[in-house]
Order: C-alpha cells, then sequence, then structure tokens
C-alpha cells in the first residue's frame, strides 16, 4: 500500500467517480483505474461496488476511506510543518468550533495567537459538535473546542473540560413570558442544531432536558444546520430554541432574541471541552494555541463580561 494509492482511493471517492477524478489529479483515467485495482488486489478486498447509480463503498472500503483520510491529512501536516521550517516558521492551525466558543473564546485565541507569530494562519471551521470530532479523527482539524457530544467514544482522543455553558430559551421579544409551563413548552414548535447524518431523531436534542424538568415532549421540532437561520426563525415565529446565555448579548442576537430561564436557572448546562487527537503529542503551533485557549478559559467570564 503506498501513500498514492490512498490518495487516488480517497479521490474517487470525494469526487465521485474515476472520471472526475482524473481531471482533478491531473492523470489519465486509466492509471487511476489501474490504482485502485492494485491497492484491491494486494490486500484481497473489494474496496467499491459499479451500479448504475455510481460508486458505493463496501465495508472494507468505508474503514480504509476513514483512515486514509487520517493518514493522508497526518502526512499533508508533516508536509507543511517542514514547508514552515523554510518559510520562516509559518504556522497553521485548523480549529473547529461549536456556536459559545465560536463567537468568544476561539476568536481571541486567534487574535492573540497571531499577534504572537505573525506568520501564523487560523483557520475555524463551525459546526455541531459530534460532526467536529469526525472531522478530527479524519485529520482535518488539528483540534476542537466544542461542547463534549453525549456518548462521546473518546478512543485516541484527549478531551480536557475547559468550563461549562449555560443554555436559556430563546423565544421571539414580543413573546409572552410565561413559557416556563411546561404544557405550554410541548405545545410551541422547537428549533434544533443536529449534526449532518446523524441518525438521531430532532426530538432527541431534547429529551434529556425535558425530562429533567418533567416537560411533555413538543411534537414539532424542527432541525438546523445554521445559527443565522435559527436566530431569523425564532426571532419571526413562535418557535423556541435552546442558546447559549453569552448569545444573547451578542451583536447577531442582541435585541432579536428573549432569553428566559427557568426558576431562575440556566434550563441546561453542558461541558466545553479541548479536544485533541491522542494518539500524539500535538505540534509546536497547535499545542500553543491550545494552552492560550485553556490559560484564557479560566478568565473567561472576566474577559467576556
Amino acid at each position: 500500500m503506498t501513500l498514492q494509492q490512498l490518495r487516488d482511493f480517497v479521490a474517487v471517492i470525494e469526487q465521485g467517480g474515476f472520471r472526475a477524478a482524473a481531471r482533478a489529479l491531473c492523470v489519465s483515467q486509466a492509471a487511476l483505474t489501474k490504482s485502485v485495482a492494485k491497492l484491491e488486489a494486494a490486500h484481497g478486498v473489494e474496496l467499491m461496488l459499479r451500479t448504475p447509480a455510481g460508486l458505493l463503498l463496501t465495508e472494507p472500503g468505508r474503514q480504509l476511506l476513514t483512515y486514509a483520510r487520517s493518514i493522508l491529512g497526518e502526512v499533508d501536516e508533516a508536509m507543511a510543518m517542514l514547508a514552515a521550517k523554510r518559510q520562516g516558521e509559518r504556522v497553521t492551525v485548523v480549529v473547529g468550533a461549536s456556536i459559545d466558543p465560536a463567537l468568544t473564546l476561539v476568536p481571541r485565541v486567534s487574535e492573540d495567537f497571531k499577534r504572537r507569530n505573525m506568520h501564523a494562519n487560523v483557520h475555524v471551521q463551525h459546526g455541531a459538535p459530534g460532526d467536529l470530532v469526525d472531522l478530527l479523527r479524519e485529520g482535518r482539524l488539528n483540534v476542537v473546542i466544542s461542547e463534549v457530544p453525549p456518548g462521546l467514544n473518546r478512543g485516541n482522543l484527549s478531551v480536557e473540560p475547559i468550563y461549562t455553558e449555560a443554555l436559556f430559551i430563546a423565544s421571539r421579544p414580543g413573546a409572552p413570558d410565561a413559557l416556563v409551563d411546561g404544557g405550554a413548552l410541548a405545545e410551541r414548535p422547537w428549533i434544533v442544531f443536529s449534526e449532518a447524518n446523524s441518525a438521531k431523531q430532532p426530538q432527541d436534542e431534547l429529551r434529556d432536558v425535558f425530562d429533567k424538568w418533567g416537560w411533555r415532549m413538543p411534537q414539532t421540532v424542527y432541525s438546523s444546520s445554521s445559527l443565522i437561520a435559527a436566530i431569523d426563525h425564532v426571532s419571526s415565529t413562535d418557535t423556541f430554541c435552546l442558546l447559549p446565555e453569552r448569545l444573547f448579548s451578542h451583536p447577531i442576537a442582541a435585541r432579536r432574541i428573549k432569553k428566559t430561564a427557568v426558576a431562575g436557572r440556566p434550563v441546561a448546562e453542558r461541558e466545553v471541552a479541548i479536544i485533541t487527537k491522542g494518539t500524539r503529542h500535538c505540534s509546536g503551533g497547535v499545542a500553543e494555541f491550545v494552552s492560550m485557549t485553556r490559560s484564557l478559559a479560566r478568565l473567561r467570564d472576566v474577559a467576556f463580561a
């Protein structure tokens, strides 16, 4: 098995076929087909099936795709590190962040990090915690700063809690204050942030919270992958949503949505953590970014008051 064979295999899957992958890699389709065929023959397995609807990964193919992306990510990172040495210590850190840290902690750390490292690049990808962890495992992210996904398999991951995030009910400004009545909450529609390709139903995102308070589950629950779209929806309808406390005072939401507590308390609390791949030590730039994140998180209540 060679790195080129892995790159060819991943390209075929990501481009949706041999012809498109050959164009993307600037090689002949015949050479690409031969490369993947050699990979299959060397290990005695079929990695993909050709169907009228297109390519279909076999189970070994699905597993290899995950490993291949991770391996190629590691190789690309190593090559980038060596290139950085030649280019005057240029460093790139790719960070995954969920809603609360993406609006508060990560932007501040990114600014401070780039101030300290004049040649550094910081790329931030927003998303649901589970999706971000998947990208981390595949080697597409260096670090994830997000809520710990429920039921997370921590194998090969380092999970370091840094603060607790308080969640409150978000509603339109003109909505009545008597929202803490369980019956009223169940009668209104809700919107949640769910992970791509998740087997969960949207209602599952609310079940623990509603069970904790003894409320009936709402019959209508929408899902969204866009924070802006969710805020627009909540601010213009009678739909409810659970959002981090600091979002209510952020410019993208201030005066557009109303915050409601239950008995003077947050409706729920979630642990936010720094998540990295535990199979190896972080590279210099990533280690520094993680250290700065950890330090600022300790001062979070003061820094973001």
